[in-house]
């Protein structure tokens, strides 16, 4: 019950953040697991192992995993790990043709280079072509953590139970692809 309630709180938190931000699904009705916001970037200079390298005021495609989605996915799904990571793992896999082709589509396609995100979702992001790296600056790197924290236990079907099990494991890493390595792996 009061799971429930918190999950009805955050479904409304979600709708407040996405008209706040400039956050776009990438496609709504199809229900994609990522949003993403395009803007310019502000951080430590990152290096594909293909080449591209992302420094500050490179326009760049922010990905965020749309966590009130997948929590709501979850949910209602059948209370096992092994499930919660099949369904993840499906969604991940089936929503990357279509971020492809939304960043292709996009008006800044020509100037962006680098999709890069920020999650504690980061094993096996190399099967799909994403590199893994720590996040180095210290405040952020707090913040994420917090986060993940919340976001695992308002998605995982064990929550708090799992979430001591598992705080190790709960430690966010920024994950990135070129665009050229995203488009051949997922298009």
């Amino acid at each position: 019950m009061l799971h429930r309630l918190l999950l009805s709180l955050w479904m409304i938190w979600d709708r407040v953040y996405y008209l706040v931000t400039r956050l776009r699904y990438v496609d709504k009705r199809k229900r994609n697991i990522f949003r993403v916001v395009i803007k310019r970037y502000r951080g430590e200079e990152i290096t594909t192992s293909d080449g591209y390298t992302l420094k500050a005021g490179d326009w760049y495609v922010q990905l965020h995993f749309h966590n009130a989605y997948l929590a709501q996915l979850l949910r209602q799904s059948p209370r096992h790990p092994m499930s919660w990571a099949a369904i993840l793992t499906k969604n991940v896999r089936s929503s990357l043709p279509q971020l492809t082709r939304y960043i292709n589509q996009h008006p800044k396609a020509a100037q962006i280079q680098v999709v890069l995100g920020t999650t504690f979702l980061y094993r096996g992001a190399h099967r799909l072509g994403f590199e893994v790296a720590d996040i180095q600056h210290l405040i952020h790197r707090l913040f994420k953590a917090v986060s993940a924290r919340v976001v695992f236990l308002m998605s995982h079907p064990y929550g708090c139970s799992e979430l001591f099990k598992r705080n190790a494991q709960l430690v966010p890493k920024r994950v990135y692809i070129s665009k050229e390595k995203l488009n051949r792996f997922h298009l």
